[in-house]
């Protein structure tokens, strides 16, 4: 008699070495390049709706963000270590990028215009010493540099100069969420998610609802510009930090991601529909990065978070200089060789060596690998159930896998020596446009 195979769930088909994440995040860097450098490049007017390819790609950052941020929060159950980690993949990338912002891109844009740099380190109140100081938390206070950028296809906006890197935006709501999930798991909160995530997704969504229907009547603070983005991102971030907490139940189904694309083509066509399509969006996003056999692509060379932070100074400074002039194909590829050797340098030089750091500093301890090895875990068993119980407490001395997140969210495998890491960093929203 033939047995009924076992329904394929999220938490099965996850292989944590053999998954694409690391090539959706790249893909979605270059939508942003892509869609941005169109409109910097004057190929095409600055994007208006609601949903062009860039805001859609930025969605769709912060979904898998969710996944991957909160299984590194499960897996790292110290919470000073998680922010350790999450420091380390955030800032000292972001800093280097404002340094050669600041004293590379920017004085080249100014040279350009006045033929000295005479005057641009002077006490413009929007100074290159300024711009590293104010922007230094992530709070991006202003875009340009000394009234730069000037003269480029995208004309100067109302109250200044346009940005320099407008995109680093999103980094700053990508550093609220960690704080939220890193305060959900020291109260233990992730361990009741049904109760506690579930409860805050439906919050986000009635807050969405309101804004709809009652634009008019709301109160200013529910009815503000920062609880829009906020309403937006933390929807999207909170949709798959839901689909990790329920991967064991969680159908692994192309059928459902049919659907799932369906609903979001659908939610696009709704008033402020990022909260609508938040969770078919992510399910879409994980679907595919689980079945996508490109888990090779950025494996060893995440060049995700520097294409995306660098692309936008080099796409203005080219424009500055003239080469769109030289037509859309020579503009991209210039864009394209100088964002990526650029990004190149940042992995290697800023990014991964930083990442060296994650376990030489703040002793505590160690983390289990999650869906690490799910073929021989017991059927039903629930990822949040397994990750809160300590080595210790589940069974006659199991030891811990000592696994800790790698720079993709892949878990390695078995014990970790001190100071090794893998060559990725879990999926940090990048992407985006100043808006």
């Amino acid at each position: 008699m033939r047995h009924a195979q076992p329904r394929q769930t999220l938490e099965s088909a996850f292989d944590p070495r053999r998954n694409s994440f690391g090539f959706l995040r790249i893909g979605l860097a270059m939508v942003v390049f892509v869609q941005h450098g169109l409109a910097a490049g004057g190929f095409a007017s600055a994007p208006t709706a609601q949903y062009d390819p860039a805001v859609l790609a930025v969605d769709c950052f912060f979904a898998i963000s969710g996944f991957l941020i909160t299984r590194s929060r499960v897996q790292v159950r110290s919470t000073p270590r998680f922010l350790w980690h999450r420091f380390l993949r955030v800032l000292p990338g972001f800093w280097m990028c404002l340094v050669v912002v600041a004293m590379v891109v920017a004085p080249l844009g100014w040279l350009h215009e006045h033929r000295t740099l005479a005057g641009y380190f002077g006490s413009h109140p929007h100074g290159p010493f300024t711009y590293l100081i104010a922007n230094s938390l992530l709070v991006m206070r202003f875009y340009d540099i000394a009234g730069t950028p000037r003269q480029v296809p995208i004309a100067e906006v109302p109250g200044g100069p346009v940005a320099w890197d407008g995109s680093l935006w999103t980094l700053f709501w990508e550093a609220l969420c960690y704080l939220g999930i890193a305060a959900l798991g020291a109260y233990g909160l992730l361990r009741r998610r049904r109760a506690v995530v579930g409860g805050l997704t439906v919050a986000v969504w009635v807050v969405w609802v309101l804004r709809w229907l009652v634009p008019g009547r709301l109160p200013a603070l529910l009815a503000g510009d920062l609880v829009g983005a906020s309403v937006r991102l933390g929807s999207l971030f909170l949709a798959g930090a839901l689909l990790f907490l329920y991967a064991d139940r969680v159908p692994f189904s192309s059928r459902l991601a049919l659907l799932a694309v369906a609903l979001t083509a659908a939610g696009l066509l709704c008033p402020d529909g990022h909260t609508v399509i938040s969770l078919p969006l992510a399910y879409v996003c994980v679907w595919a990065a689980l079945r996508l056999p490109l888990w090779k692509i950025a494996a060893r060379n995440d060049l995700s978070y520097g294409t995306y932070i660098y692309s936008a100074p080099v796409q203005q400074l080219l424009a500055v200089y003239g080469l769109h002039r030289l037509g859309l194909v020579a503009y991209f590829l210039a864009c394209l060789a100088a964002t990526t050797l650029l990004a190149l340098a940042s992995w290697r030089l800023v990014e991964r060596p930083a990442l060296g750091l994650k376990n030489r500093s703040l002793p505590g301890p160690g983390s289990r690998a999650i869906f690490a090895r799910t073929r021989h875990r017991r059927r039903g068993s629930s990822v949040a159930r397994v990750s809160a119980i300590p080595a210790q407490r589940r069974g006659g001395g199991e030891r811990a896998a000592g696994a800790d997140e790698d720079p993709a969210g892949h878990a390695v495998v078995g014990e970790q020596q001190q100071g090794e890491q893998d060559p990725q960093e879990e999926g940090d929203a990048v992407g985006g446009q100043h808006r």
